[in-house]
């Protein structure tokens, strides 16, 4: 589960706003007792002899995007799409960090009250220091790979990041309205209000309520368990707080070429290392079935597992025959995230990473809902051309532990050569007391048949030789059906010394 609220993570955020807030000090102490006034001439003479048609037309287009309802476009797209997709404390983070930058800005400008540079290519401000543009371009993209920080797009959203912050800052001095020491300042003016934000922002952090704590506790307690940890302790689970499992050929085979509940088929069968991979994982993460099965509740997917002893690991069931969504549509996994979530705010999909086999419906559909993705491809087929693809691949189940864990920066455990032995051994047991019950459930099945046929009565009379089948006893007449008209016969019997009547 997952609550808001200021996470322990804020020191490099703190220490990032003080390195951001320690530059613009001093650039603004340089500025304001004119050390910086020589160097700012020069480069802008540099650049006043450097101006070109195509860069100018770059320049005037950056400038543009300042205008405000430019603006309240960029920040409705940015925020809107962040809380459309379920991330409301990123959307919150992001809407406030704007705001801050166009609130704090003008009132610097108006305490430094410096000029801009004459001859400017466009109209500039009133006051120069520090630049506008150069401060919420940078606190927007700031902010943006600060939510993108912990996806696979961290690396790529920070460099184009800084491309877009420095390109905003050149063109303010390209254009001749800024003084070069205006958009260093703009630039860690910006830098500080997204780290200082993020600080203090409350953010989703895993933290179960004490009652669904409790009980998950009171669950693990009964698992068997891995070897080197304790059922039902406590475990850093990093940056990661649910795994979303895929039901049919991830968990469980399925061949495709059965019908119906599966808890109700002959045999069922796990897929190899379900037993070790589950049990490795169930310390440390909340697991939780999702799967498109629609002739299959969640009770009915559980009888499954049991049949193959999986269902002491997984904490919930989301099936689509109760969501009334498929996967990958993102009303599937927005259901999943919710159920997942506390307080009717969904799980943050940062927190969570979806496992499965199908590229399009548990790759695919989760990437557009934001959660994280390892792809399980025993058959090393290849992943589509074009696609994006997952965090991680995994071509066994006993990998899957791991690759969770590098994921969620857990380090993962270095295993001996005895530990890995006592986990398959934990685990050939739990599957081994699943065949058990299995095996007895059958049993009673098949006693239970035989008590009922043997508690049939049957007919053992056989008519006498030489006698007309259609004769009946003595005792009472009889109705016997007639083929050809497919009415009774009415015709009574005589008695055994009396003539039959003609």
């Amino acid at each position: 589960m997952s609550r808001l609220r200021v996470g322990r993570d804020r020191r490099p955020f703190l220490i990032g706003a003080a390195a951001g807030l320690a530059v613009l000090v001093v650039v603004a102490v340089l500025m304001k007792t004119g050390a910086l006034d020589a160097v700012d001439e020069r480069i802008n003479e540099l650049f006043a002899g450097q101006l070109r048609g195509p860069f100018t037309g770059i320049a005037e287009t950056l400038d543009r995007l300042d205008a405000w309802y430019v603006l309240t476009v960029i920040i409705a797209v940015v925020v809107g799409g962040l809380w459309w997709s379920g991330r409301m404390a990123q959307a919150v983070y992001a809407g406030l960090t704007i705001a801050v930058a166009l609130v704090l800005n003008p009132l610097l400008k108006l305490a430094f009250s410096r000029e801009p540079p004459a001859g400017g290519v466009i109209e500039p401000a009133v006051f120069a220091f520090p630049s506008g543009h150069t401060t919420t371009t940078t606190a927007l993209v700031t902010a943006l790979a600060v939510v993108a920080w912990r996806t696979s797009w961290r690396w790529p959203a920070t460099v184009a990041a800084a491309v877009v912050a420095l390109a905003m800052a050149a063109s303010r001095v390209y254009l001749g309205v800024h003084w070069p020491s205006d958009v260093v300042a703009g630039l860690a003016l910006g830098f500080t209000i997204a780290m200082a934000t993020r600080a203090v922002t409350p953010w989703p952090v895993p933290a179960e309520p004490e009652a669904q704590g409790a009980g998950r506790a009171k669950r693990a307690a009964g698992r068997p368990t891995a070897a080197g940890g304790e059922a039902g302790s406590p475990t850093d689970t990093g940056t990661i707080d649910v795994v979303f499992l895929d039901w049919g050929n991830t968990l469980m085979v399925d061949t495709g070429m059965r019908e119906g509940p599966m808890k109700d088929w002959d045999t069922v069968e796990a897929e190899p290392g379900a037993q070790e991979a589950l049990l490795r994982l169930s310390a440390r993460y909340r697991l939780v079935v999702a799967t498109n099965a629609e002739d299959s509740s969640a009770a009915d997917v559980r009888l499954a597992l049991a049949r193959v002893g999986l269902d002491q690991y997984i904490d919930d069931v989301v099936s689509s025959a109760e969501v009334g969504d498929h996967k990958p549509n993102y009303a599937f996994y927005r259901a999943a995230l919710l159920r997942q979530g506390s307080r009717g705010l969904p799980l943050d999909p940062q927190r969570a990473v979806m496992v499965g086999d199908g590229t399009t419906n548990d790759i695919a559909g989760a990437q557009r809902a934001g959660l994280r993705t390892i792809w399980y491809n025993p058959t090393k087929r290849a992943f589509p051309a074009g696609a994006q693809p997952p965090d991680a691949v995994v071509r066994k189940l006993s990998a899957l532990p791991d690759a969770v864990d590098r994921l969620a920066g857990v380090k993962p455990r270095r295993r001996s050569r005895k530990q890995r032995k006592a986990d398959a051994e934990a685990a050939a047991a739990a599957a081994a007391a699943a065949a058990a019950r299995e095996l007895r459930a059958a049993t009673a099945a098949e006693d239970a048949a035989v008590s009922a046929a043997a508690a049939i009565p049957v007919d053992r009379r056989q008519p006498a030789s030489g006698e007309d089948a259609r004769v009946a006893p003595a005792s009472g007449g009889a109705e016997q059906a007639d083929p050809a008209s497919g009415e009774a016969d009415q015709t009574p019997t005589a008695a055994p010394d009396q003539p039959a009547p003609h």
